[in-house]
C-alpha cells in the first residue's frame, strides 16, 4: 500500500493522472458541445424543412392556377372557333335567303305577265263573240226580208218582177251576208280555237300560279325558318361573344395573379435553392457531427490500439501505440472515408487515401481498396 502511495507521488505518475483527467474532461466537454450543436442543427433542419414544404405548397397552388388559366384559354379558343363557324353558317343562310328572295320575285313577275296575257286573250274572245252575235242578227233580218219577198210574190203576180228583182237583190245580199257570216263563223271558230287555247293556257297558268303560290308559301315557310335560324345564330353569336368576353375578362383578372405567382415562384425558387443548400449543409454538418469522435481498433494484431479521431471541423488524427501520429483532413460519407492533406509519420502510405467502409452500430469497418493501407480494420467508437 505504501509502495502504491509512493508511486502515486512520483511526478511522472502525477502528470499522467492529470493528463488523463484533462482528457476525460475535454472528451465530456466535446461530447456535451456536440450534443447541443446536434440539437440546434436538428431544430434548424426542421425549420428549413417546414419552409421548404411551404414553398412546395405555394408552387403547387401556382401550378393549379396556371392549369386554370390554360383551361380558360382553351375554352376561349373553342368559343372563338364556334363564333367563326356560326358566322360562316350565318353568311351561308343569308346568301341562300337572298337567292330565295330573288327566285320569289322572278316567279311573281312571271305570274303577273301570264295574268296580263290571259286578260288580253279574254278580251279578244269577248270581242269575237260580240261580232258573231251581230252577224247572226243581220242574217236573221235578211231571212225576214226573203220571207217577206216570198209572201209578196205569192199574193201579187204583178209585183213578181219587182219581187224577183228584190229577191235577186235580197239573194245577192243574202249570199254576201252568208259569205260574211261564213267568214264571221270562220273567224268565230278561229277565235273559239284561240279562246280554247287561251283557256288552256289560262288553266296552265292557273296551275302554275297554284304551284307558284305553293312554292311561295313553301318559300315563305323556308324564309321564316331561315329567319328563325338567323335569329338563333345571331343570339348564339351574341352568347358566344359574351362568353369570350367573359373568358377574356377572367384571363385579364388572372393574368396579374399569374404574373405575380410567376415572380413569387422565381423568388421562391431562389429561396428554395438556398434553402436546399442550407439543408444540405446542415445535414452534412449533422452527419459530420454525428460521425465525429474517437475510434479504436479492437482485437489482436499489429494494429491493436490504433486510434482514429475525427472532429466536427473535418480534421483527423491517426495514432498508434508508439504515439506516432498522422494529422490531416477527412471526408466521411455513408460508404467511404477519404483522408487527405496528411502530415506526420506517413510511412509508405499515400494521400489522399480513399477507403470504402461498412457502417455498424458502434463504428465501421474499412474494406479493401487500392491505396487503402487501413483496409480490413474495424474501428469502434470509444468514449
Amino acid at each position: 500500500m505504501s509502495d502504491i502511495t509512493q508511486r502515486l507521488r512520483e511526478p511522472l505518475v502525477l502528470i499522467m493522472l492529470v493528463v488523463a483527467v484533462a482528457g476525460w474532461l475535454a472528451f465530456f466537454a466535446m461530447w456535451i458541445n456536440s450534443a447541443s450543436q446536434s440539437g440546434r442543427q436538428q431544430e434548424t433542419i426542421a425549420a428549413l424543412t417546414s419552409e421548404r414544404d411551404d414553398v412546395a405548397g405555394r408552387l403547387a397552388a401556382l401550378e393549379t392556377a396556371q392549369g386554370s388559366l390554360a383551361d380558360l384559354e382553351a375554352r376561349i379558343a373553342t368559343a372563338q372557333q364556334d363564333v367563326a363557324a356560326n358566322t360562316a353558317s350565318l353568311e351561308t343562310v343569308r346568301t341562300e335567303l337572298t337567292a330565295r328572295q330573288a327566285e320569289l320575285e322572278a316567279t311573281n313577275a312571271d305570274l303577273e305577265a301570264r295574268r296580263a296575257e290571259t286578260g288580253a286573250l279574254q278580251q279578244q274572245a269577248d270581242a269575237a263573240v260580240e261580232q258573231t252575235e251581230q252577224l247572226n242578227a243581220q242574217l236573221q233580218d235578211l231571212q225576214g226580208q226573203i220571207d217577206t219577198a216570198n209572201a209578196q210574190l205569192t199574193d201579187s203576180g204583178s209585183r213578181l218582177a219587182a219581187a224577183r228583182q228584190q229577191e235577186a237583190d235580197a239573194t245577192a245580199n243574202a249570199a254576201q251576208l252568208i259569205n260574211e257570216a261564213a267568214a264571221a263563223t270562220q273567224n268565230l271558230a278561229d277565235l273559239q280555237s284561240q279562246l280554247q287555247s287561251a283557256r288552256e293556257q289560262l288553266t296552265t297558268a292557273q296551275t302554275q300560279l297554284a304551284e307558284l303560290a305553293g312554292q311561295r308559301e313553301t318559300a315563305g315557310s323556308d324564309l321564316q325558318a331561315v329567319q328563325q335560324q338567323l335569329a338563333a345564330l345571331q343570339a348564339r353569336r351574341d352568347e358566344l361573344t359574351a362568353e369570350v368576353q367573359n373568358y377574356q375578362d377572367q384571363r385579364d383578372q388572372l393574368q396579374p395573379q399569374v404574373d405575380q405567382l410567376a415572380r413569387t415562384i422565381a423568388e421562391r425558387g431562389e429561396d428554395l435553392r438556398a434553402l436546399e443548400e442550407r439543408i444540405a449543409a446542415a445535414v452534412a454538418s449533422a452527419d459530420v457531427a454525428a460521425s465525429a469522435g474517437r475510434y479504436t481498433v479492437a482485437g489482436d494484431g499489429q494494429a491493436r490500439g490504433l486510434t482514429l479521431t475525427l472532429d466536427p471541423a473535418g480534421k483527423f488524427t491517426l495514432g498508434d501505440r508508439a504515439n506516432r501520429t498522422v494529422n490531416g483532413d477527412y471526408v466521411l460519407t455513408d460508404n467511404e472515408l477519404v483522408l487527405s492533406n496528411a502530415q506526420g509519420a506517413l510511412g509508405n502510405a499515400q494521400f489522399p487515401m480513399t477507403c470504402p467502409l461498412a457502417a455498424n452500430d458502434n463504428g465501421f469497418t474499412l474494406e479493401p481498396a487500392e491505396g487503402c493501407v487501413l483496409a480490413g480494420l474495424a474501428f469502434e467508437r470509444t468514449p
